[in-house]
Formats: structure tokens, sequence, C-alpha cells
């Protein structure tokens, strides 16, 4: 004699258990389909901007991808009274985060900043890897920083910075020791 077939549901459930049921299975594919659209990857690597952080920062750099910017977070500390740098070059140092939709539309800084070397040397570094925007007080990203040799801060510029032409002209104000917007 054969055992009767059972199925994975019961037919003669009542309609209140279907209601639970629906009830865990309704949210269950919407916070699925909600976090499948919200989940939109992560930003791409641009190699050549890469090398040219690299060569920027004097030092080695790792690309931490998010889901709005690459940040080409620089691995050295930055100067401090303990620790100055050997060659007495100021330090422009770019916070930045993968977060930081202003600063993906920024990417032009690390090829403006290549017609600085020499004069001064220059940095990303990624808030949420590093704890100099502690240091510095950083609250907010994009935000650019000059530090002398040894550390300590001559200026500050804070916000988007819409084109390169801009960009230079902000440099230039803060090497002049002048504090531009904030």
């Amino acid at each position: 004699m054969s055992e009767p077939r059972r199925d994975w549901w019961n037919p003669r459930w009542s309609w209140k258990a279907w209601l639970v049921i629906l009830a865990m299975v309704f949210p269950t594919i919407g916070l699925t389909a909600w976090v499948g659209l919200a989940a939109r990857g992560e930003s791409s690597v641009d190699p050549a901007l890469l090398e040219l952080a690299r060569a920027n920062a004097g030092g080695e750099v790792v690309a931490v991808r998010g889901p709005e910017h690459t940040a080409y977070h620089a691995l050295a500390p930055l100067p401090t009274p303990e620790r100055p740098r050997a060659d007495g070059l100021p330090t422009l140092v770019f916070f930045s985060t993968p977060t930081c939709r202003a600063c993906e539309r920024m990417q032009f800084v690390h090829r403006v900043m290549a017609e600085y070397r020499g004069r001064v040397v220059f940095v990303e570094k990624s808030v949420d890897r590093d704890t100099a925007a502690e240091r510095y007080g950083v609250r907010e990203t994009p935000a650019f920083v000059l530090i002398d040799a040894g550390g300590r801060e001559l200026a500050r510029a804070t916000g988007e910075i819409a084109a390169a032409e801009a960009f230079r002209d902000e440099v230039e104000l803060l090497l002049a020791g002048a504090i531009p917007r904030s």
C-alpha cells in the first residue's frame, strides 16, 4: 500500500495561513528587487590616471573603487612634525571617498597637479582608508588641504571645482598662501 502524496503546500490551509505566507513572501521579493536595482556596481579604474597619481604622490597608490568614485589613495603617510618631508616640499591633499560623485567629476585634478610636480606633492586620500581627514578636521568631500613639509595646515578649499582651469586657479591661491573658498 502506498502512502498518500504530500505536497509542499496544503490546499486546505485557511485564508489566514495564506495571508501570513503572502505577508512574508512579497516583502522579501520587494527587498530583493530593490537591492538589485540600488546596487549600481563599482566605478572603473583608469590605468593612466593610476600611474599619474603614483607619479604625483611619489609613491605607491591603490585604486579604491566605489559606487560613485575611484579614489587613487596614496599609501604613504602624510608628513608630521616628527617625520617631515626630507625634500621640504608642501603637500596638497585631495580628500575624497568612493561615494563622492563630485570627486569623480573632478578626476582632472591629477592631470593638473602633474604640472606642479617639483613645486608641490599631490596625494589623494580616501577618508574611509586613512585617519588624516580626522587629523585635519575634514568633514566633507571633496576637500583640499595644503600642508607644509612638517604637516602643518597652510590653507584649504572645500567643495566641488567644476573645471581644470578653475582648479588651477585654486591651486595658485593655495600656493600663494591665500585661503580660498571653504
